[in-house]
């Protein structure tokens, strides 16, 4: 009897595991795709806790946010994100991407401000960074515009498998793969359900680097800008590239380490209605015709008393675009210094890169935030590189 039972129980943990591999990645992707497709709405809330070391120097991230998606192009996006960093003093951060299937708008939440984008693409790309991600990895296997993008799932090379972990009472496929810009990236997709409840992602560079964007066409480029209501003219397209080149220049020769966890709770597929995406900004914010462009001054603080951690104080910032004046540096051994001397309300100003990880030359335009902080027997003003 009981070599019986011992036969029986491994006939049944063989099965179990043949269970296990007989689902390849190829067969849950192609489900969990399937599955998305298949939904008419979607809703959910859930956080990004984001911790990346870049040249040292820690940087933790948690946003946290809402989601309410409706085909073909309805969506409202919320998050608010906070960041913890010794050298800077950041308030918290709130924004809003959404349509109700007639015109996207993008809300800024540090600039009290929004404006319209030229299309649901553009929308989406300019919340993806500034939500922490959330605006991309779900909404990109939901709504039509970014399906066909090859974006996030769709991108993993070399997929497996590695084990069924449970989230919540629910049993899932851990399904991990590298891709062009992360070593590895990680989804925990639902068995019974094929829904990504959880997606994890390394900052580190895949095994020989990062594979460098392809460049912008001038059609592109121009659609970009027209879509972020700036003005298209060969100084704004020579701009714009120069920051993309910056952007990749910045890229290569970073030392970046850490990861991000996005999750995903409250998963509802129940229909929605046009009512469901309507968003109405706070009190006092304007309607630009660009969020971000150059020589764009946004002169709405926002009073943040904890941001300089001692009672009684009390800060504000604005973000602002302007040219370099001039560029200072320093090295000691491996340590560097980058500052930039531009013009602010008439005066000249330092603005101090704290990562030391920028290589912006005269003439180019660089973004800061101008920060007022106010306390017992002391009013500073600081200017920081972003």
């Amino acid at each position: 009897m009981k070599l019986i039972l011992l036969l029986l129980f491994g006939f049944i943990s063989l099965a179990s595991a043949q269970d296990t591999v007989a689902t390849d990645a190829s067969s849950v992707i192609n489900k969990v795709v399937a599955q998305y497709k298949s939904m008419t709405s979607y809703s959910s809330n859930g956080t990004v806790v984001s911790d990346m070391e870049v040249n040292g120097n820690k940087i933790n991230q948690t946003t946290t946010f809402s989601i309410k998606l409706k085909k073909p192009n309805m969506y409202l996006i919320s998050w608010s994100q906070t960041a913890g960093m010794p050298q800077l003093q950041l308030p918290p951060q709130s924004g809003t991407v959404w349509s109700d299937g007639t015109q996207p708008y993008l809300y800024m939440g540090g600039l009290n401000a929004y404006s319209k984008i030229g299309d649901d693409e553009m929308a989406l790309a300019g919340a993806t960074g500034i939500s922490g991600g959330a605006a991309l990895t779900i909404p990109s296997l939901f709504l039509p515009a970014l399906v066909d993008k090859n974006l996030n799932l769709s991108q993993l090379k070399n997929s497996t498998i590695e084990k069924v972990e449970s989230i919540g009472g629910e049993d899932c496929y851990v399904l991990s793969g590298s891709s062009d810009t992360s070593k590895k990236e990680s989804f925990w997709i639902s068995k019974s359900r094929s829904l990504i409840l959880k997606f994890e992602r390394s900052y580190e560079a895949p095994e020989g680097g990062v594979k460098a964007a392809p460049d912008m066409s001038d059609a592109d480029l121009e659609k970009f800008l027209r879509s972020m209501g700036q003005p298209v003219t060969d100084e704004s397209k020579k701009q714009e590239r120069d920051k993309m080149q910056h952007a990749k220049d910045s890229l290569k020769n970073s030392n970046v380490s850490g990861e991000s966890i996005e999750t995903q709770a409250d998963i509802s597929s129940t229909d929605l209605t046009a009512n469901d995406f309507h968003f109405v900004p706070p009190n006092g914010a304007t309607l630009k015709d660009a969020l971000m462009g150059p020589q764009t001054e946004f002169t709405k603080p926002t009073v943040h008393p904890a941001a300089a951690g001692a009672v009684g104080t009390s800060s504000s910032y604005e973000i602002v675009e302007a040219p370099v004046v001039k560029v200072f540096s320093a090295t000691d051994g491996d340590n560097k210094f980058v500052a930039y001397l531009v013009q602010w309300k008439g005066s000249d100003v330092i603005v101090s890169d704290p990562l030391a990880r920028s290589n912006f030359k005269v003439g180019d335009t660089i973004k800061f935030m101008a920060q007022k902080t106010n306390g017992p027997g002391f009013s500073s003003l600081s200017f920081t590189f972003l």
